[in-house]
């Protein structure tokens, strides 16, 4: 009996044939045909930690098939110091989070905290950030942030520029990676304000993403677009040799500093997030 005798009987002779497994297979026949029409993003990120990710939200709506892949690992460092630091939070007048994970540093210390104290220093403390994603991390520890909109590191100094009182003495804390750039130490104390940084967090490159990135590719099929989110995410992708194979799709980078990273690497940049925000990373695509 062929098959189209079967699909005959079934939808014409015998109905009560059209069992549930049938009409499931089909189902999942039509899922796949869909998503196989949509054209698949590759987001160099990890995904968000419980709740909606924003970018894979936003990336659907639109049609594509966003699959977020992370290509770093965050330790925690010198937490102890850093404990010591914002126990004496009122020697200082401002935080500086430029990553989620700086953020998240701060919350493995003050978690233990009576919940007192945990308020006076969000209280105590102004909060600058860089991105929308640093500063609901923030806001879910009780910070009010600032400069968010900024977009990155050297918009955030003008932000603190504007908005620092003259009179102002205190220090601002700077807790960031073993691999931060130079930009928010040098612009600020250009200016004669002083910074104390501490590296609460170090940056590792993941070494087993090349057989994830390639199971992908094989299932989706070249990516309509690749996004990088960081400069380290540049280099780990270049430590595992995976550049070249993403070289053919989109290459977009979200701000300048990534941008910078990929023109080193000889990556043909096809556009650049003006925030580090879904928005702003859909116009890039949408081009």
């Amino acid at each position: 009996m062929n098959n189209v005798f079967v699909a005959f009987l079934r939808q014409s002779v015998c109905p009560q044939l059209k069992t549930r497994r049938y009409e499931k297979d089909i189902l999942y026949g039509m899922a796949l045909e869909e998503e196989g029409k949509r054209k698949f993003i590759l987001l160099l990120k990890s995904p968000t930690e419980g709740g909606i990710d924003q970018y894979h939200k936003t990336l659907e709506s639109e049609g594509y098939n966003p699959v977020s892949v992370p290509v770093l690992k965050f330790n925690f460092i010198n937490i102890d110091e850093y404990s010591d630091r914002l126990s004496n939070y009122t020697s200082y007048c401002s935080i500086v989070f430029t990553s989620q994970q700086a953020v998240k540093a701060t919350q493995e210390v003050i978690q233990s905290w009576k919940e007192g104290k945990q308020s006076e220093l969000v209280k105590s403390l102004t909060c600058y950030v860089v991105g929308k994603a640093t500063a609901k991390t923030a806001r879910q520890l009780g910070f009010s942030p600032n400069g968010e909109e900024s977009g990155n590191a050297d918009n955030l100094c003008d932000c603190i520029l504007l908005e620092r009182d003259e009179s102002e003495e205190r220090t601002i804390l700077f807790p960031c990676s073993n691999i931060r750039k130079d930009t928010i130490i040098e612009r600020l104390c250009s200016k004669g304000i002083p910074v104390e940084e501490l590296n609460v967090y170090k940056t590792v490159h993941r070494d087993d993403i090349t057989y994830e990135v390639k199971q992908l590719v094989e299932k989706y099929g070249k990516p309509f677009a690749v996004v990088f989110f960081s400069p380290s995410g540049v280099q780990a992708l270049k430590k595992n040799n995976l550049l070249e194979i993403l070289k053919s799709s989109k290459i977009v980078a979200l701000g300048p500093s990534t941008h910078s990273e990929l023109e080193k690497e000889s990556m043909e940049v096809f556009g650049t997030a003006e925030k580090p925000d879904p928005r702003s990373l859909l116009e890039v695509i949408r081009r």
